[in-house]
């Protein structure tokens, strides 16, 4: 088994890990980039960054370099509450437009930049194992070649199952959530480039969002209860999913009339699961390995990006890795917190179908629907913004 040294190694070539890597060989850092996959698919996951996902893709310096690529920006969404639409580059604290993609072609996108920027990327590789320490390991198979490779900081981005978590001793915390997200990619939808739509109907527990794409697709969502007396999968239940987007959403079925679909279509679940603090001796984990968050509310992709830049702008600060990557996993720590508590407040005004959650309806709804700013502004701007019991009282119905 040979051996090689590293400064940095990232299990997993995904968007954060790319971003994260191109950004830290851009500095001078010798990083191994260790990808699965010789060729990116489709795998219905996130195809739609809030705007303060956008300031975090901005902060890393490739959000042009993805809109001349693979994204676009979105600066319109209509929230289905009786308002025009809302521009998201005026009405959020960053004053940015949401961004649209393809997640495959984004991937191929970042992970030719971390390579252009000097780092290295093997595909096809099978990691094994990976050993905490000072400094940590990797071993990695190609073929029938074996290899360990130590390096200052091994970061684990291998996804929602991630091996590297189980690997290096992490606890994870689990938070059922009895809800799916159900997508497709489609062509053929009678809408504009430049408006995404995302509209619950709180008396199914449902919600429909329409996402758009280059090249003239659109990303497709619906989330239901897992106790409806079906599971979308598969594209004979193409149909079926239209009928329920058009029993959540009537006034956006008309668009889906000539749509096509193009892409698998799948449901997965939507629970949350976390490990609290990130890093332990040599390793650390961003993006899905680090927090899942409910899918529906969109925030996982701005938490990955901002996972990539946090963990950058600690290991740049100071050359004590250890202690910088023990900072981020603090930070992290906070803003996934912050994130975890809006999405489940969203969820129990929104989307719950017990007892409690209609009569909670009755006290939030009418208010909301007179002054849609009691919706806390989290889901498009943020975990920065204030986060008290006073904002929880007003969405509730309860100030």
């Amino acid at each position: 088994m040979s051996s090689s040294h590293y400064d940095l190694i990232t299990v997993g070539g995904g968007m954060a890990a790319s971003a994260l890597a191109k950004s830290m060989a851009e500095s001078g850092a010798k990083v191994l980039v260790l990808e699965q996959e010789t060729r990116f698919r489709d795998r219905i996951r996130g195809e739609y960054i809030m705007p303060w996902g956008v300031a975090e893709i901005q902060a890393l310096g490739i959000l042009e370099l993805l809109c001349s690529e693979c994204a676009q920006k979105i600066p319109w969404i209509d929230l289905g509450m009786g308002d025009p639409p809302r521009e998201l580059s005026t009405t959020t604290a960053q004053q940015l437009p949401g961004v649209g993609y393809s997640h495959p072609e984004m991937q191929e996108t970042l992970l030719t930049a971390a390579e252009r920027a000097g780092a290295e990327v093997r595909r096809g590789v099978n990691v094994q194992g990976v050993e905490p320490g000072a400094p940590a390991a990797v071993i990695a198979t190609t073929g029938k070649n074996s290899e360990r490779i130590s390096a200052r900081l091994v970061v684990g981005a291998d996804g929602r199952g991630s091996q590297v978590r189980k690997w290096a001793g992490f606890q994870t915390t689990k938070e059922p959530h009895p809800f799916l997200l159900c997508g497709v990619v489609l062509k053929g939808v009678a809408t504009k480039g430049d408006i995404a739509f995302v509209q619950y109907n709180p008396e199914l527990g449902t919600v429909c969002t329409i996402f758009p794409q280059p090249k003239g697709r659109f990303r497709v969502y619906l989330g239901y209860p897992s106790t409806m007396n079906y599971r979308l999968q598969g594209s004979g239940d193409v149909k079926l999913l239209f009928s329920e987007f058009a029993r959540t959403a009537p006034g956006l079925a008309p668009f889906l009339g000539g749509a096509e679909c193009i892409g698998p279509l799948a449901t997965f679940d939507a629970n949350d699961s976390w490990v609290k603090h990130p890093y332990r001796n040599g390793v650390a984990l961003i993006g899905d390995a680090a927090a899942t968050s409910d899918p529906s509310a969109g925030q996982g992709m701005a938490i990955s990006f901002r996972d990539a830049r946090v963990l950058r702008d600690h290991l740049l600060a100071t050359p004590d890795w250890d202690r910088a990557a023990d900072a981020y996993a603090s930070e992290h720590d906070n803003y996934f917190a912050t994130c975890h508590t809006a999405t489940v407040w969203q969820r129990q005004v929104f989307q719950e179908q017990t007892p409690e959650a209609r009569l909670r309806r009755q006290k939030a709804m009418p208010l909301i629907a007179e002054d849609p700013t009691r919706v806390p502004d989290y889901l498009f701007s943020g975990p920065d913004l204030p986060m008290d019991d006073s904002v929880r009282a007003r969405f509730f119905g309860e100030a």
